[in-house]
């Protein structure tokens, strides 16, 4: 995707809406669930263009669209279009859940939509339902497709129950508003059961994060009413919403939260299908990562239920551990899966340590934006065998704690977890990776889509997180590119934290989209055996905050489309190899090259900056822009120039590839950015 930039000059703001060129900014799909099975007619919402939509690209297997015409759409001559409407087909056996899709147009590749598909029938919200007297009645087990489109909107259904029956009520609101592109304000839903006479029986409010989860077993047969509004009471058209009402075995978690992959194991279900099962035998995926599992309970499916696979041989948590004289003893590496059962519960782990030999703890519980929802909120901490606290640490990767433990002297320790506000329940579920600090590393990518005209280019930036004392370089490579686009050369050398990836489409590249990935391969030497290791880039879509500030949040389906030309046709920079000498400079000339009929303002840059703060920077350590000689900000002319700068102690590199963008004003916050070819930056003594 051409990257979206902004800044607060009153040249920026001037120059703002200038784009021709634009792409549909998804905020909302109604109905957002459809069922396995069926064809569904949705709309597909939200700000700029959806004209010239032809296809829409699903996260997984099982899903196809038939795509309503939106108007022919050439670049810079585009219908306004704010929606597209789709036929959606599920197949049969289509994973239940909430799926990514985006759409692609002859112009433009959209952000991040989600959709819920329901293996039960799905229920569209119709009608005056503000009132418990005017309650839509649904059957179980159903989904219901709503919104809560008005402040003090309040939505109620009426259903009947029967005696000991249990039912449980889950709502997907605030997660499928998550990854929206630009959404100023979020719903906060919550849950209120009544029984036909108004009195209420129960009510929840943030189990999944923001989105309510409520099971209740009626005592008495009879009608009863749900009810489905903002927690503030407020509202928005675009506050879409999937209730699930089921009778069927349900199933939040599973204890243990961790298994080992390919394993036969037994898990514990909370929720619903817990009662009617205590324990369920299942196959674990052979490939680590957190997946989604349906139990078969004997009387029922479960909904799918997250679970994390792990290459880690597993330990369960044997009660009580709840005091150091108590504590598990543990020996490393493994997986530590245990529960914070009680509010005021802690549990307890002794292993043996070797002097120097650094340890990683790492807890795998409760992530925003992830399948990992427990309940916990962890706190990690060592002591020595005295019971002297050595280490403690909170949220390290969002809700989850994590430790490196380096031990003074041999012997033993004790690593306790506890919950940061003394809470716990069945859901407060843990997974913790403990073993030998190793080499490792991780990758994001911003951004998650590129669209490109053809014969144009288009910059990712690819961050590098290394650890365990990982040093060396890492090759990244793209899978799955549509025909006609390239990739330009990418590893990201030692000392180095990012990179670009400038992506090109050939002049004659046929209009196409298609999901690619993104990996990053590097060698490493564990216990002196040199080992390769392959890591996923995993790409971050941006958010845009109340203000304009920017965010990445991240998402799954990672994609490339090739479109008609955008606004810049190309970027020309000369020369097209940098070599500076420390304490020197360089002068790129830039010349941009328009489609005949944009007029608009442009500016120039080598990072991806929003309001001052730098996104990506491929610029080698030492090496910076000299802004006072550098003419960025081209107004409606064509060329420009930036200087580059190494300072004194610069250290000395081969080839690390920049690029220059050519930024484009979409609106006051948001930008396209078109790309020159990648050029190679040396800096020699």
């Amino acid at each position: 995707m051409p990257h979206r930039l902004a800044t607060l000059t009153l040249l920026a703001l001037a120059l703002a809406a200038s784009a021709q060129t634009s792409y549909p900014m998804i905020t909302h799909t109604h109905p957002v669930a459809v069922q396995r099975g069926r064809t569904t007619t949705v709309e597909v919402s939200g700000q700029q263009n959806f004209a010239g939509v032809y296809q829409a690209l699903f996260q997984g297997e099982g899903l196809s669209a038939t795509i309503s015409p939106t108007g022919k759409a050439v670049a810079g001559k585009a219908p306004l279009v704010r929606s597209s409407k789709l036929q959606i087909t599920v197949a049969n056996d289509a994973r239940p859940g909430v799926r990514e899709f985006r759409l692609a147009s002859t112009i433009g590749l959209s952000s991040i939509g989600q959709l819920v598909v329901s293996e039960h029938p799905v229920i569209e919200e119709k009608g005056d339902n503000n009132t418990r007297e005017k309650a839509q009645s649904v059957s179980l087990p159903c989904t219901v497709a709503g919104r809560i489109e008005l402040a003090e909107d309040v939505d109620h259904f009426r259903f009947t129950a029967r005696a000991g029956q249990t039912i449980t009520f889950e709502v997907q609101c605030a997660r499928i508003q998550d990854k929206i592109h630009d959404l100023q304000k979020h719903a906060d839903p919550i849950l209120t059961l009544y029984d036909s006479t108004g009195r209420e029986l129960a009510a929840n409010d943030d189990t999944y994060f923001a989105d309510p989860l409520l099971s209740y077993t009626f005592q008495q047969a009879g009608d009863y009413i749900v009810q489905v509004r903002d927690s503030k009471y407020d509202g928005d058209p675009r506050w879409v919403y999937a209730l699930l009402i089921t009778d069927q075995p349900y199933a939040s978690h599973v204890y243990p939260l961790g298994v080992q992959a390919g394993q036969r194991v037994r898990v514990s279900p909370v929720g619903s299908a817990g009662r009617i099962q205590p324990t369920v035998e299942l196959t674990a995926p052979t490939m680590p990562g957190i997946h989604e599992v349906i139990l078969d309970t004997g009387a029922g499916l479960t909904n799918p239920v997250p679970i994390l696979v792990s290459s880690l041989r597993q330990v369960q948590e044997q009660e009580p551990n709840d005091q150091h004289a108590m504590a598990n003893r543990i020996e490393l590496p493994c997986g530590i899966n245990g529960r914070i059962d009680a509010p005021g519960d802690a549990d307890h782990y002794v292993f043996a340590a070797k002097k120097g030999v650094a340890l990683r703890f790492e807890v795998k519980a409760r992530r925003f934006g992830t399948l990992l929802q427990s309940g916990l909120d962890s706190v990690l901490e060592v002591f020595n065998s005295k019971g002297t606290l050595l280490l403690s640490n909170d949220d390290t990767v969002g809700k989850d704690a994590a430790l490196l433990f380096t031990p003074p002297a041999d012997g033993d320790y004790m690593l306790r977890i506890r919950d940061l506000n003394s809470k716990g329940g069945p859901a407060w579920v843990y997974h913790i990776e403990a073993e030998p600090a190793r080499p490792d590393f991780q990758l994001t990518c911003d951004g998650d889509k590129a669209m490109i005209g053809r014969g144009g280019r288009v910059a990712w930036y690819v961050q590098l997180t290394r650890t365990g004392g990982f040093t060396g370089p890492v090759t990244i490579e793209a899978e799955g590119l549509p025909a006609g686009v390239t990739a330009s050369a990418l590893t990201i050398q030692p000392g180095q934290t990012q990179g670009v990836l400038v992506l090109s489409a050939a002049p004659d590249a046929a209009l196409a989209v298609a999901p690619v990935r993104l990996r990053g391969t590097a060698q490493v030497e564990i216990a002196g055996q040199k080992t390769t290791l392959t890591r996923t880039v995993e790409p971050a879509q941006e958010i845009y905050f109340p203000g304009g500030g920017r965010g990445v949040f991240p998402v799954q389906l990672h994609a490339v489309a090739v479109t008609e030309p955008g606004d810049i046709l190309e970027v020309q920079v000369s020369p097209s190899e940098i070599v500076l000498k420390p304490g020197g400079e360089v002068r790129l000339d830039v010349t941009i090259r328009r489609r005949p009929d944009f007029t608009g303002g442009v500016s120039l840059d080598v990072r991806l900056q929003h309001l001052g703060r730098v996104f990506g920077n491929p610029l080698p350590a030492g090496v910076t822009v000299v802004e006072g000689k550098s003419k960025t900000l081209l107004g409606t002319g064509n060329q420009g120039h930036i200087v580059l700068r190494a300072a004194p102690g610069a250290v000395p590199v081969e080839g690390v590839p920049i690029s220059v963008l050519a930024n484009v004003s979409v609106n006051f916050v948001v930008k396209l950015s078109y790309s020159s070819a990648a050029l190679p930056l040396s800096v020699r003594p």
